[in-house]
């Protein structure tokens, strides 16, 4: 990368001050890059932790020391420390950081959606960023414990999709793809893999695998000690483990059916924590990474069910159907996770409908969240002065004057 080009990753916002979030920070500042952490006014985070600290935050294991951290809850201050802004909150947040950073015009921001979880199907018209990205998965395997953030492990590789322009005008130059791609790089320590469909990088978010079905079939142990046991090692029997890997094996079917071969679960954690696992169970059984602590949810309102389910076990159902698939097992977590949660998760949902995709064929739904514009005019109308009112957003026209200079 050109000299100028590393200068512009120099800086780097970071939105959402959970263990990911902070993770992310204390990574990027042990590279010597200048970070901002930001969190919601009503939802810091760690920032008082930090902010008590000195403006340090502490971190151990395979990121370990002090480091000077940048904090802030107005998204004004957030946006101007950088170009390039990375968001961390769980996916049922993803719609409250659209709105807040919707006054802003972002026509020169880098927006990075860790973990997307499919947010172009609820946000595609929704910002006006320059280029907008999503990743499959966080990097980091981490608690913050004691005031300290414990970074447990850091992934090999994330897979990532950026989002198709929103014009054939503003289609990127080669030149310009690969410096971006560059720049992004830069950000995270896991090397990324680059998909060209949200199918594929939504799909290979395996979260759901692993977090789901232990957590529905825990219910009892989960309530009654507020998740006093070793969520791996103790959560995930050898009953458990078969349900995870049952609903793996439909994961990989809609893979296929849209053209993916996907690693299976136990392929991605060998894969991604140089091992030599023989199957789920054994990778349960033996992680050193994932049973340092214990690490099971303290009730059921928790993001391995609020976000795994309806934002990711719900469009591959709802992808899965298109393609003629019934994935009975997904089908079965959705509905009891319903019934446990006392919320309709196939109604309120990230789904097809949000992106106007509810009546497309199996075919069109992979250009549009693979395709580019010449492929079809069809796939992304441009930006109106007003922006779409996308999945309940209550949006409206950016407002010129606080546009933020990097």
């Amino acid at each position: 990368m050109s000299p100028e080009h590393l200068n512009e990753v120099a800086s780097i916002t970071l939105v959402g001050a959970g263990p990911c979030g902070c993770s992310f920070a204390a990574d990027l500042a042990s590279q010597g890059k200048s970070v901002m952490l930001y969190a919601h006014p009503e939802h810091r985070g760690a920032l008082p932790m930090i902010e008590e600290n000195g403006g340090y935050l502490d971190a151990s294991g395979q990121v370990n020391g002090r480091f000077k951290i940048q904090t802030t809850s107005d998204m004004g201050v957030a946006l101007k420390h950088s170009r390039f802004i990375v968001t961390t909150v769980p996916s049922y947040g993803q719609n409250s950081i659209l709105q807040e950073l919707h006054p802003f015009d972002l026509r020169n921001h880098i927006l990075i959606v860790n973990v997307g979880n499919f947010f172009f199907l609820s946000a595609r018209q929704a910002t006006n960023a320059k280029a907008v990205l999503e990743t499959n998965i966080s990097p980091y395997a981490t608690r913050i414990e004691n005031g300290i953030v414990l970074v447990k492990g850091i992934k090999e590789s994330l897979s990532i999709w950026a989002a198709p322009p929103t014009s054939r005008s503003n289609r990127p130059t080669l030149q310009e793809e690969l410096t971006l791609k560059e720049q992004v790089e830069s950000i995270f320590s896991p090397r990324l893999e680059w998909c060209q469909s949200l199918i594929q990088v939504g799909l290979t978010n395996i979260n759901p695998v692993c977090h789901s079905p232990a957590v529905l079939m825990n219910t009892g142990w989960i309530e009654s000690t507020k998740g006093d046991f070793y969520f791996y090692h103790q959560g995930m029997s050898p009953s458990v483990a078969k349900v995870s890997e049952r609903l793996d094996e439909e994961r990989l079917a809609i893979g296929r059916a849209y053209g993916f071969d996907l690693l299976s679960i136990t392929g991605y954690m060998n894969q991604n924590y140089r091992a030599q696992y023989r199957n789920y169970r054994d990778f349960a059984q033996g992680s050193p990474i994932h049973n340092k602590t214990k690490g099971a949810p303290q009730s059921m309102k928790h993001r391995y069910l609020l976000e795994d389910i309806g934002h990711c076990i719900v469009p591959w159902y709802e992808l899965g159907l298109k393609a003629g698939l019934s994935s009975p097992t997904i089908k079965a977590i959705i509905d009891l996770a319903s019934i446990v949660s006392d919320f309709d998760y196939l109604s309120h949902r990230r789904a097809l409908k949000a992106a106007g995709l509810s009546e497309a064929s199996k075919e069109e739904i992979s250009l549009v969240l693979g395709g580019t514009i010449e492929d079809d005019p069809r796939v992304l109308a441009p930006l109106s002065d007003n922006y779409a009112n996308i999945n309940g957003l209550k949006t409206g026209p950016p407002i010129k004057a606080t546009q933020v200079a990097a």
